[in-house]
């Protein structure tokens, strides 16, 4: 079955080249077959045209002499040359025949009675009727016919010719021969020729019957042009067969590479009609009236029509909403017009079901192949959700400037670089005295910015006198810029309120350290005592040996010097108590927390050894020193060693332990402080550092909050909880590093 297919395959290729060998063969035949034929027909026809181009001249001859004779017999009817009928006639006559060269009235003299006025040459008139001789005048042929009159006159027409020749041989066959008149001895007094003759001399005559004198008719057949072409033409087509074999294979291998270049091209048609079909952009191609020539399935899908729909449609297209007409009609001019707005055009649609939605509409023109402009291709974006979101963007937007003009709080956004103010509500404008119509202004940063941590701070209007609590924050801008977002707040209230609290906890301190001190009174009048009776028990000591015969004055020097330290403990004492009650500002600055525990501990000294309480004391390595005031510090710790004292009441003298710990947790002072008390009852936590609140009989309940409020003061934190071997831990923190925040009030 291959075979017979191969076989057949190449008997279809090779048939066109035999067809066309047998085609040449068969031609060159004919040619050889017909060449003979033509001659044959072409001498018949050169026959048959002479003898019709004869009867052409002779029927106009005949035509002419009829004339003239109706002229002589109007003459015999009125004997009026001059009459109207005459005159009509003659002018009939020459202006009908322009062969007629002259028309005279004439005697037998040859005297002109009348003469034609469009008479332009005539020959002598020798008074015989009929035709005359053939005369060459002026190398023109002339020939005259003349009518007898009744009044003795005779009418004299001369015809020319040559002009009878060239009037009466028709086109057709001027273009086949050279028509001459021959005269009697066969030279050429006129001719018709358009083309070279023939040298072959082929050529037919046939003689005039009238006029007389002997007028022969002939014609020649034009020259061919040469034609060895002919001769060679089946030799040519033979050539032309080969060709044709060998052309055979190579338009074989063209239509297979042609095939094959249409089955690509088909697979990126079929592509490119995909990527159409798959865009969500609506594709319409109009022409240069504004008719629909093109959609893609994204546009049919969009406005709910098909395909064949849509084609060939014109404006108003049924996708236009009645009340969008002139709005769509005004986008649809302005693209066929060429104003492309490169913004694209914002129009509303309709959908067949009726529903209206917004698209954006962009135009470019339409250029087919050969770089022609064709029309304009159109294509659409469904912006309805764009639109909704920017609607409920812009309100959204509405909202947040609303809400940031209700803001107490003054907000600023400033360019990062330049400091320009981008933003700001009417609480920043109204607090820096902004006016509306300041334009681009440039602002400057309330506290030293940075980008981690954020800052956090306050700062003072020395010009208005108010206080701002500052947070700036650095952000991006909606455009990708840095900037930094800063919002102050008029802390003013704020601060005096914290002003006058300080107050009232610093009069509440001092109350708490002569409440403290009155506790405490007897236990320093014990501390007092000792130094005291130790310098009166010096003094007599001195007395004595003062009063004996030989005093023993090392023994005398150690007592004064003994008698000197108590002095100094006891001025200590007193120096202490004073500083502990004495009202005063707060002042920052570095001091050691060993100094202060050591105060304190030596304040409470009695109190420790009165009670039966053990003291333990831990510490970390190199500790560094604060930037704190000392005299708060010195209350707080002061306050929290003597509530563990007296929480320690009721526990067995054996139990009664105060543990002190000072350790290190990042850049802070830790101090703990446990005692093995009856511990605090968890309902109680939340509520002990409140002010008033107390679990004392006597207390007034203040010296916690004054406590949190000196660590809070200084940056820190203050908490209780409870101890793992029972009892309360009291902690506190705060800075070692003199860089804060904070401001002194």
């Amino acid at each position: 079955m291959t075979q017979s297919l191969t076989r057949r395959s190449t008997w279809l290729a090779l048939l066109p080249s035999l067809i066309a060998a047998l085609f040449a063969l068969a031609f060159a035949a004919y040619l050889l077959l017909t060449r003979e034929e033509v001659e044959t027909q072409r001498s018949t026809q050169l026959e048959q045209d002479l003898l019709w181009q004869k009867q052409a001249i002779e029927q106009q001859i005949r035509a002419d002499v009829d004339a003239i004779n109706g002229l002589a017999a109007t003459l015999e009817a009125s004997n009026d040359y001059a009459s109207p009928k005459f005159q009509a006639r003659a002018l009939s006559f020459t202006q009908g025949s322009p062969e007629l060269v002259g028309l005279a009235l004439e005697d037998v003299l040859g005297r002109v009675t009348w003469r034609a006025a469009q008479e332009w040459q005539s020959l002598p008139f020798e008074g015989e009727i009929g035709w005359g001789p053939l005369v060459a005048h002026d190398h023109k042929p002339l020939v005259q016919y003349a009518v007898a009159v009744p009044d003795g006159h005779f009418i004299v027409a001369t015809l020319a010719l040559d002009r009878m020749l060239q009037q009466q041989v028709p086109w057709w066959i001027a273009q086949r021969y050279q028509i001459a008149l021959l005269d009697k001895n066969k030279r050429s007094i006129a001719a018709k020729s358009q083309r070279q003759l023939d040298p072959s001399g082929v050529f037919k005559e046939i003689g005039l019957d009238i006029p007389p004198g002997g007028l022969t008719l002939r014609a020649e057949v034009y020259r061919l042009p040469s034609r060895p072409l002919l001769d060679l033409l089946p030799w040519m087509l033979f050539l032309l067969s080969i060709a044709m074999l060998l052309t055979t294979r190579a338009l074989k291998t063209h239509i297979r590479q042609h095939a094959e270049a249409e089955v690509q091209l088909r697979g990126e048609t079929a592509l490119r009609e995909a990527m159409e079909n798959s865009l969500v952009t609506g594709l319409e191609a109009l022409d240069l009236h504004g008719k629909v020539i093109y959609v893609n399935r994204a546009f049919c899908d969009m406005v709910g029509y098909d395909e064949h729909e849509l084609l060939n449609k014109i404006q108003p297209m049924p996708y236009w909403p009645p009340e969008e007409l002139e709005r769509c009609q005004a986008a649809s001019d302005a693209i066929l017009a060429g104003r492309l707005d490169p913004n694209g055009f914002s129009v509303r649609y309709m959908r067949r079901n009726g529903e209206r939605f917004d698209v954006r509409l962009y135009a470019s023109r339409l250029i087919d192949g050969e770089g022609n402009h064709i029309g304009w291709m159109a294509s659409l974006y469904d912006i309805t959700e764009i639109r909704r979101e920017r609607q409920a963007l812009q309100a959204s937007h509405e909202r947040f400037v609303t809400v940031l003009n209700g803001l107490d709080a003054a907000v600023a956004v400033s360019d990062a670089a330049s400091g320009e103010l981008l933003m700001s509500n009417h609480q920043f404008d109204r607090a820096f005295g902004l006016p509306d119509w300041r334009g681009r202004c440039c602002i400057v940063p309330f506290v030293p910015r940075r980008a981690e941590p954020p800052v956090d701070a306050e700062w003072y209007d020395s010009y208005r006198e108010h206080w701002y609590q500052i947070k700036s924050r650095q952000s991006v801008w909606v455009d990708g810029s840095a900037v930094w977002l800063e919002i102050a707040t008029d802390i003013t209230a704020l601060k005096t309120a914290a002003a006058r609290e300080r107050r009232q906890n610093e009069a509440l301190q001092q109350t708490a350290r002569l409440i403290s001190m009155g506790e405490m009174a007897s236990s320093l009048a014990h501390e007092l005592n000792q130094p005291l009776g130790a310098i009166a028990s010096y003094a007599s000591g001195c007395r004595n040996i003062l009063a004996s015969p030989t005093p023993n004055t090392s023994q005398l020097s150690q007592a004064i010097e003994k008698m000197g330290e108590q002095a100094k403990r006891a001025g200590q004492i007193i120096r202490g108590i004073r500083e502990f009650v004495q009202r005063r500002a707060p002042h920052r600055k570095r001091c050691e927390i060993n100094a202060l525990l050591d105060t304190v501990l030596n304040l409470l000294g009695h109190e420790v050894t009165r009670r039966g309480v053990e003291v333990s004391f831990r510490e970390d390595d190199d500790l560094p020193a604060l930037y704190a005031d000392p005299v708060m510090l010195e209350q707080v710790i002061f306050n929290l060693i003597k509530n563990a004292l007296e929480a320690m009441e009721d526990t067995p003298p054996a139990r009664r332990m105060l543990a002190i710990d000072l350790a290190r947790d990042g850049n802070l002072l830790r101090v703990t402080i446990a005692d093995r008390g009856a511990g605090i009852a968890p309902e109680q936590l939340e509520q002990l550092f409140k002010p008033f609140f107390t679990t004392k009989d006597a207390g007034m309940g203040m010296g916690l909050n004054i406590c949190r409020s000196i660590i809070e003061h200084h940056q820190g934190r203050l908490w209780v909880e409870a101890n793992a071997g029972g009892g309360s831990r009291f902690i506190f923190t705060v800075p070692f590093n003199e860089d804060t925040d904070a401001q002194e009030p």
